[in-house]
């Protein structure tokens, strides 16, 4: 495979590549959980640590060392490289609040882009003591062992999983969360990463977030459809890059798809 500025592995090379740079990110994150802990406040209001900077430069310099014609994204340091060129994704610690508070539902994520299109994912949760990885085409696997999305097709026994609630109001989605709660059987508030690779473990149906990041979701997309799922915005496209997501066993999709269109019609 070949674009932009160079020769690009296998996705099963880039996966191997991911996981190694996974194991640094957990050498640096976990025996710094539940420590003294370095926390600022960035312009938008969200926390960072001096972890999360120096697990982004640490990755960055092991990716230019690997692969010097790709690119970088990080959320803390933001792009470097060419624009055309294959593109890793990296969010240091998503769950840096989980991580400050000593909640161990954190974890780093990294994916790999190449000509728009996330080809690999690892997203690597040292507290949990679990790490799920995902190829475009799968398979996706959690801990080593092949995992699959639900075959759940009744939305009324599904369980939703639902990120940040107050996100959803400034999106004119203020109805969703009281809509999705009648219209499923179990609401569970997971959050993070941590509700998407449920959903690819086929332990929980539905996911949804409102405002989140291209870093946040580009792992996590990767790892959903390997697992044979399906993963777009909350109007339907199939991106991580449209600022809110929705995740489910592709069996419910188009039936939350049809909710939310609902809810923003209802709204105006």
């Amino acid at each position: 495979m070949s674009v932009g500025a160079g020769v690009v592995p296998e996705p099963a090379e880039l996966i191997t590549v991911a996981h190694d740079l996974a194991d640094l990110a957990d050498g640096l994150t976990l025996p710094a959980f539940r420590g003294h802990l370095e926390v600022s406040t960035k312009p938008d209001g969200t926390w960072v640590t001096a972890i999360d900077e120096q697990v982004e430069r640490t990755l960055r310099r092991e990716i230019r060392r690997r692969f010097p014609d790709h690119a970088v994204l990080g959320e803390e340091d933001g792009r470097d490289g060419p624009a055309d060129a294959p593109t890793w994704i990296i969010d240091p610690i998503d769950g840096t609040t989980n991580f400050v508070r000593g909640n161990p539902i954190f974890a780093t994520l990294i994916a790999v882009q190449v000509d728009g299109v996330e080809v690999a994912g690892v997203v690597s949760a040292p507290a949990l003591t679990s790490r799920w990885d995902g190829r475009h085409g799968g398979p996706a696997r959690q801990d080593g062992r092949e995992i699959r999305v639900s075959d759940r097709t009744d939305l009324a026994a599904a369980e939703v999983a639902f990120g940040g609630l107050h996100y959803f109001a400034p999106k004119g989605l203020a109805g969703l969360v009281p809509s999705l709660s009648a219209a499923t059987g179990r609401q569970r508030g997971y959050g993070d990463f941590w509700q998407h690779c449920l959903v690819a473990a086929g332990s929980t149906d539905v996911a949804v977030e409102a405002e989140v990041n291209l870093w946040d979701l580009a792992a996590v997309k990767v790892v959903v459809e390997a697992a044979g799922g399906r993963f777009t915005t909350l109007d339907g496209r199939p991106t991580a890059d449209g600022g809110d997501a929705l995740s489910t066993n592709g069996l419910l999709h188009d039936q939350v798809l049809a909710l939310i269109a609902e809810v923003r019609t209802a709204a105006g």
